[in-house]
């Protein structure tokens, strides 16, 4: 925006650079453990394009209008004065999130924080920009425009809107496939030996390998180093899903570390590891699978 400068303030996105460190503490130990070295690389350069775009949010009055600028200035909102019918003071609720939202019959752009000055617009739409310091913000725009301060309803008493329906069907969704996934994750996987084939479930994960095609059936009290999953399930010491092990390449685990022995599989091109809890359990698996294979020989 043109013309001379009456205020401008930055605020930090703090609920966008949190959720970004937790991640990134969770992720770089994986890839230095699994010695993915390209990997905090791809996070640091992911984060830092990321924090460019979006790590700020500084908000400028000038004497014609107010500009909102995320980052470096990419991604960025004007609100010419002439254009606005009014403005005021809100207060958002914690439905409006942060960043750039939707709400009904306007748009929000904040950084942190609750408080916005929203602008009601002669197209009949209404734009609010989010700010720390809500009192200089008014000053300087009555200053620029030379109008008082509007009247605007209060955002905490408007009514659910639909974008609040489609985001919380969305979010219950999300639950409940995280919460189904992380409680199948943790249940004993189901092993069948079968007539001419084993049948390995747990969860989204299942394997069928007919004992035609088995090289090896090994009971082993240990497995090689686990690297990264490339498609599973991880928590604590329980495995399922598709993980990168040393010396085997991309394998399909049903396991718990901490339940040695394990009964690995090897086919012409994977292996397949599955254990119980209980040690005798995976022994019975072991002789059950030998005994079908001695009796197809």
């Amino acid at each position: 925006m043109s013309g001379e400068r009456l205020f401008r303030q930055t605020q930090i996105a703090w609920p966008t650079i949190a959720p970004l460190l937790l991640v990134a503490a969770i992720l770089v130990p994986v890839f230095i453990r699994s010695e993915i070295s390209a990997g905090p690389w791809i996070v640091a350069i992911v984060y830092s394009v990321i924090l460019l775009l979006f790590g700020t949010l500084t908000v400028t009055v000038t004497s014609d209008g107010v500009l909102a600028a995320f980052g470096i200035g990419v991604v960025r909102k004007a609100v010419p004065f002439v254009d606005v019918v009014s403005f005021a003071r809100v207060r958002n609720r914690w439905i409006d999130g942060w960043g750039i939202h939707f709400y009904p019959g306007g748009t929000l752009y904040n950084a942190s924080g609750f408080w916005a000055v929203e602008f009601k617009l002669s197209s009949g739409r209404a734009v609010s920009i989010g700010t720390a310091a809500p009192d200089a913000l008014v000053t300087a725009l009555e200053q620029a425009t030379r109008r008082t301060e509007g009247s605007h309803e209060d955002r905490r008493a408007r009514g659910w809107g639909k974008q609040h329906t489609v985001a919380a069907i969305a979010g219950a969704l999300a639950l409940v496939l995280a919460g189904s996934s992380f409680y199948f994750g943790l249940q004993p996987p189901t092993v069948i030996p079968g007539f001419d084939s084993l049948y390995v479930s747990n969860g989204l994960y299942r394997n069928v390998i007919p004992y035609a095609s088995m090289q090896t059936v090994t009971l082993e009290d240990q497995l090689p180093r686990i690297g990264l999953k490339t498609n599973g399930f991880a928590f604590g010491q329980t495995l399922r899903g598709n993980f990168r092990v040393e010396t085997w390449g991309t394998s399909r685990l049903y396991v718990n570390l901490a339940a040695p022995p394990f009964v690995v599989v090897q086919t012409a091109d994977a292996h397949l590891a599955v254990n119980f809890v209980e040690p005798a359990r995976t022994r019975r698996l072991y002789a059950d699978l030998r005994s079908h294979l001695r009796s197809r020989r």
